[in-house]
């Protein structure tokens, strides 16, 4: 009887992370019509400092709506600077980091979205930049843990979306996001497939992020 429920429990944790495993595509392909060599990476902007802690937050550029929460003094850094190195060793992109681009961070800080959409202000600063293309990400939440790898009273949690949009036009090339709190097996039984690839242990904000841009990426267009 024991051989028996134990191959029962077996099979089910076999399912379940069949079933949790990940769907990956991947990358997306551009249209023939649009040429993209130059790529435009701009910093991360830290939207709960516009919208405070805990307040639905629209996406600026497609409206979705995440919750916003802490975001850490190092999560802009740390995601800007993760998300470059990830391009220039996975893609074949000219990526610039240009200081004109500073320019439409000032336009920002300024006040200037009240007369421009950050669709127009993301256009012109590709144009100043001279690139193809320009992508842009926006934090949400970047919330550390609060205890150890393997007892935390808080659970690490980040939200962030990134969106590449075409210069020429303003179209929306392709977007990715990761929305994600961790939570203890015994509070999803589901969530089993990411619990045991974490080392069953809390993670990091950091560690959060880090594999959520790499999910990402994954369908992140290459020319």
């Amino acid at each position: 009887m024991k051989k028996v429920l134990r191959r029962l429990a077996t099979g089910m944790i076999f399912l379940l992370l069949s079933a949790c495993a990940p769907q990956t595509d991947g990358p997306v392909k551009l249209s023939d019509k649009v040429k993209v060599t130059r790529l435009l990476v701009l910093p991360f902007r830290d939207m709960s400092a516009i919208y405070g802690k805990s307040h639905s937050a629209l996406c600026p550029l497609c409206g979705q709506v995440f919750l916003t929460g802490e975001v850490q003094k190092n999560a802009v850094d740390f995601l800007s600077n993760n998300l470059t190195a990830l391009l220039k060793s996975r893609t074949t992109f000219t990526v610039i980091t240009d200081t004109r681009a500073d320019l439409f961070l000032s336009d920002l800080s300024a006040g200037a979205t009240e007369k421009k959409s950050d669709r127009m202000l993301l256009m012109e600063a590709g144009r100043r930049a001279d690139a193809d293309a320009v992508l842009v990400g926006y934090i949400y939440r970047f919330r550390q843990r609060v205890g150890t790898s393997y007892a935390s009273d808080s659970p690490a949690s980040v939200a962030f979306g990134l969106h590449l949009i075409n210069i020429p036009d303003g179209r929306s090339l392709w977007a990715g996001k990761i929305d994600e709190t961790q939570h203890s097996l015994s509070h999803n039984l589901l969530e089993i497939g990411s619990f045991f690839k974490r080392g069953a242990k809390w993670v990091t904000s950091e560690d959060m992020a880090a594999s959520g841009l790499e999910k990402i990426l994954k369908t992140f267009p290459n020319p």
